[in-house]
Order: structure tokens, then sequence, then C-alpha cells
């Protein structure tokens, strides 16, 4: 099913589809962006992204990049948007399959934020999280994500929005963008 969203302001990132040729003209177009400021040349950084593409690939990734979030300058949010499909069509209705999604988040992530929501696609499951990651040499890293589970009509198939940023002074709009995106899920042209 061919799907359409609104990225937001600043969106930095490229879609990852099964076209190699065009995968690498957007993995060259965003390593020419953003390498600079990574500190890496161009060719390493676009050889990093496409290391990334099978795995992406792989796992459903339709569209992964960064964009800035919040008011403290330095802000910046991490968006994933994958596709995952059933083996087998969604039995009953979406409704029940979003509340029964919605129970099995609950309990992998005992401290998120679950709610059923109604997005213009559908019913979809609503996840807001936070929490500190300990890495070597006393390094805490605070991450907070909003999370979408939207499934869609076609029965077989379910995006998964993921928003993360390393702020937790940024869940207010790290929520609001991810909403935004949510909200502007639309079916696609078919081409």
């Amino acid at each position: 099913m061919p799907l359409q969203i609104d990225l937001p302001p600043g969106f930095s990132g490229m879609p990852v589809g099964t076209d190699d040729m065009m995968n690498r003209g957007h993995a060259w177009t965003m390593a020419g962006n953003l390498a600079g400021g990574a500190g890496k040349s161009v060719e390493e950084f676009g050889s990093y992204l496409m290391a990334l593409v099978p795995t992406m690939q792989a796992n459903g990734i339709r569209v992964f990049g960064k964009f800035a979030v919040g008011r403290r300058r330095g802000d910046v949010a991490t968006l994933t948007l994958g596709v995952v499909q059933w083996p087998d069509p969604a039995p009953g209705s979406r409704d029940a399959l979003v509340a029964a999604m919605a129970e099995e988040y609950r309990g992998r992530h005992k401290g998120a934020v679950v709610q059923p929501v109604r997005l213009p696609i559908g019913p979809a499951v609503l996840a807001i999280s936070g929490g500190e990651f300990h890495l070597p040499e006393r390094d805490v890293r605070t991450q907070i994500k909003a999370e979408y589970q939207i499934p869609l009509p076609d029965g077989r198939s379910v995006v998964i929005l993921s928003v993360v940023a390393e702020s937790d002074d940024a869940w207010p709009a790290v929520a609001e963008a991810t909403a935004k995106v949510a909200w502007s899920l639309r079916a696609g042209e078919t081409p």
C-alpha cells in the first residue's frame, strides 16, 4: 500500500526503497548535506549510510532522518518510519486489534504511557516513554520516545512511526512533531 506523510520542518533524511540506485542517490545527497557537521568526508558518511540500507530494508524502514526539535539549540530528534507485514490478515476490527496491541505494548514497556487514538487513517496505538541509558565511563544519556503503531486498512500491514530525542526537556516538542507526522499519514497514489 503506497503511503504519504508530511515530514517535520528541517527534516534531513532519506527514504529507503527497493531501488538500489535511488537509495544510493538519497544516501549521497544526505551525506553531502550532513557530512561536514559530523566531521566526516562525504565519501565516508555516504558509505556509512549505504551500509545501513540493507538492514533498514530488512526491517521495513521506509524513512529515516533527523530534525531540530525543542527550544534549545542542538536538540535533535531521529525519525524512523517502517512498515511491517503480518503473515496473515489481522482478524476482526482494527479497533479491537489496536486495543490488543496497546495491552501488549504496556506489558513490554512498563513505564510507557500508552493509549489508543484515532487518526484520519484509522485507529492507532500511541506510546510515550523515556529513560536513561548508562554507558561506559559514567556517560548517562537521557532519551524520550514517541511512537505510533498504525494498522493499515489492508489488514496485513502496520506502520511504526518512532521519534527519539536525547533531551527530556524536548519531550513536548517530540510528542507534537510525532503527532503531526502520524496525523498526516495517508494512502498514496498507486504508481
